[in-house]
């Protein structure tokens, strides 16, 4: 099993002195190096500032170790977070635009629930950190409660609770599609994470069509059962872009892209019944063919489908 290395904290003060594998804050320090085996925590370990003590984490237990470390410059913040559509959508009508294959679509619907959002200092080189679901390098913001966005709508959907994190630069990101447990082999929400509804025109024809994406026991791999490809990876896109810098003042803005969902996907191949045509989400069916395989693989790239941003507010 692959193990990775990385910084856990907990902070030295009465406010939050409880451990969580997921911290409240992010930011910036110097520390113990422990090593974790990946998947073991539903959320990345975020470094903290100010005075810090630190955890020691291994597959099996939490220890406290004796040691503090001191402060790094950076504010723990709280802020305000959100996800939309483009800027260029309009709430309440549908979203019409050309495929890089020439077919005329007309979105109807596109709901996709975001778990979770964290921003890294670092950009994984490439090749590296494969098998990770964890980023290296600090992370620096987390928004760890999840929201249903409307790839539709141009306005921000606030995510309950906000973002903690600390206000130092951000290179990368991460998008977590999930409804619980990051790990969790089975989803027990049972819930698809991306709804999509429409027409598009193949020579001519009109053909409604659409997806109900979920990942579950459905996207495990083989591997995975042995340990070496985890459904985290599957459930979290990684590295996403970002250059911006958490601030005291302002918030967090996803935008998603919907029309990036259909880049290289031959609605010509797609299957139709009875007049409707709809998304295999079974890698394992005969149905599951080029229009399915690369709308699954579009949500899952970590290109400008998902674009984060600083803005002033919501």
């Amino acid at each position: 099993m692959t193990v990775v290395s990385f910084l856990v904290f907990v902070r030295g003060s009465t406010r939050n002195t409880r451990w969580r594998s997921s911290p409240s804050a992010a930011g910036l320090a110097r520390a113990a190096r422990v090593s974790v085996r990946v998947g073991d925590a539903s959320h990345p370990p975020l470094p903290q500032t100010r005075t810090l003590c630190f955890a020691v984490v291994t597959a099996l237990s939490v220890v406290n170790a004796v040691g503090c470390v001191g402060t790094t410059g950076g504010d723990i913040v709280d802020f305000e977070a959100g996800a939309a559509g483009p800027r260029d959508a309009v709430a309440g009508e549908p979203l019409s635009f050309t495929t890089d294959r020439g077919f005329d679509v007309e979105l109807t619907r596109a709901t996709l629930h975001v778990g979770a959002m964290y921003l890294d200092q670092a950009f994984p080189v490439s090749g590296a950190q494969s098998t990770n679901c964890i980023l290296p390098g600090t992370y620096v913001a987390e928004v760890t409660q999840g929201a249903d966005v409307d790839l539709l709508d141009p306005s921000p959907k606030k995510f309950p609770g906000g973002g903690q994190g600390t206000t130092l630069a951000a290179r990368a990101g991460q998008v977590w599609l999930t409804h619980d447990d990051v790990n969790a082999a089975i989803d027990p929400s049972d819930e698809p994470i991306l709804n999509v509804e429409g027409s598009a025109t193949v020579n001519g024809d009109v053909r409604p069509f659409s997806a109900a994406v979920t990942i579950s026991s459905n996207r495990q791999l083989a591997s995975s059962l042995a340990g070496a490809d985890p459904i985290c990876k599957q459930r979290i896109v990684s590295p996403i872009p970002a250059n911006l810098v958490v601030e005291t003042e302002g918030a967090l803005l996803l935008r998603i892209d919907p029309r990036l969902l259909f880049v290289n996907v031959d609605f010509a191949a797609l299957t139709g019944n009875d007049g409707t045509y709809v998304f295999s989400d079974d890698p394992s069916s005969p149905d599951y063919g080029q229009p399915s395989v690369n709308l699954y693989a579009n949500l899952h790239a970590g290109g400008s489908l998902y674009a984060f941003s600083w803005v002033s507010h919501l």
